[in-house]
């Protein structure tokens, strides 16, 4: 398993383009044996498709050209992928999720969660709801 901090695969791909260092992002087991500049291209193409507008994206033809090397990349249109916030979120509010220990307590119809938490603002009641039976319409 990757360290947490290689687990997202957009997110580093940013970090390495920022700092200049996307070809560590190549497969190791290649030994070297690749074009470097190739795969950087590449690896560019992939966030020029993941930037946050969608009107900041190349079209595929545009794309084919870039792939091609029929035109150049310009690393000044390569902005940060907007999914990047998301999974930040995301991871944090994970870390959160698992600092805090739940339990929750079930009857036939209601389960209650209770954080460990003192504040009483953390109770939180779910209803539940079950089928007994599926019955045909088309009748």
């Amino acid at each position: 398993m990757l360290p947490i901090d290689e687990q997202y695969l957009l997110e580093r791909t940013w970090s390495l383009h920022e700092r200049k260092e996307l070809v560590l992002l190549v497969d190791t087991s290649l030994n070297g044996d690749f074009d470097a500049e190739e795969a950087c291209r590449f690896l560019k193409i992939g966030l020029l498709c993941t930037q946050d507008s969608p009107k900041l994206r190349p079209s595929m033809s545009t794309i084919l050209r870039l792939l091609t090397g029929e035109n150049t990349i310009d690393d000044e249109n390569i902005t940060k992928p907007g999914l990047i916030s998301d999974f930040m979120d995301l991871k944090v509010r994970s870390q959160e999720k698992a600092e805090k220990i739940n339990t929750s307590v079930c009857t036939d119809t209601v389960c209650e969660l209770n954080s460990s938490s003192s504040s009483s603002a953390n109770n939180t009641t779910f209803v539940s709801l079950s089928f007994t039976e599926i019955q045909d319409r088309s009748i």
